[in-house]
């Protein structure tokens, strides 16, 4: 291991992982919360097909969903917060390329939206569940062939290292529910998503809704 490795950086050594690697572990556990949700959409009509259960039964398609939903949506927030920025810094056609991600992550957030709001017996609902696997797989792929590797290549190991703290911190206070239309970068959006993300959790509390995979 040296240095300039960041892929074999171990983080009790070099104090916490890089921005890379908190992504990219995010990246896998949101791809597999949406399999879940795809899976329960299924086990609702076919309960051989698969998809989160427990000992209760089956998890009702809509909780995953939302579970993801949230997931997704604590994840493009802190992504606009810290790693856009960086990448806008740090690479050569960075704003560019930052511009077109904003724009994905509407496209996305519109997407949760309506999902957010389908029925789970409707059509729509695999439906939209389909076309976000289809737009979370091109963001992880934008993200490992044209960010994250330069990101490793020009930010020296203790800046990667703190941008991957901030992307914990950044997530606490996050949204929790799809806000397509609200500032996308800084410094509105740092003041914006976490008042958001407060009046969010308020709602989540009051309506018992789930919004973290550990919790279903």
């Amino acid at each position: 291991m040296t240095v300039t490795d960041p892929e074999g950086w171990e983080s009790e050594e070099w104090g916490g992982r890089s921005i890379a690697r908190v992504l990219a572990d995010e990246h896998t556990r949101l791809q597999t919360l949406l399999d879940d949700a795809l899976a329960a959409t299924g086990a609702a009509t076919a309960p051989e097909s698969g998809g989160p259960s427990s000992a209760a039964g089956p998890t009702p398609p809509r909780q995953v969903a939302d579970a993801f939903i949230a997931a997704m949506s604590r994840h493009l927030s802190a992504e606009e917060q810290e790693l856009y920025p960086a990448a806008r810094t740090a690479l050569d056609n960075g704003d560019r390329l930052v511009d077109d991600e904003i724009e994905a992550d509407r496209e996305i957030l519109r997407v949760l939206a309506d999902l957010h709001k389908a029925d789970p017996d409707a059509e729509e609902f695999a439906a939209l569940l389909a076309r976000a696997d289809l737009h979370l797989r091109r963001h992880v792929r934008t993200a490992d062939e044209d960010i994250f590797p330069e990101l490793r290549r020009r930010l020296d190991r203790d800046q990667q290292v703190k941008l991957g703290n901030r992307i914990d911190i950044f997530e606490e206070a996050a949204p929790t529910r799809p806000h397509p239309n609200t500032p996308s970068t800084p410094p509105l959006n740092k003041v914006v998503d976490p008042a958001i993300g407060t009046v969010d959790k308020v709602r989540d509390a009051l309506s018992g809704r789930k919004t973290r995979p550990q919790d279903l």
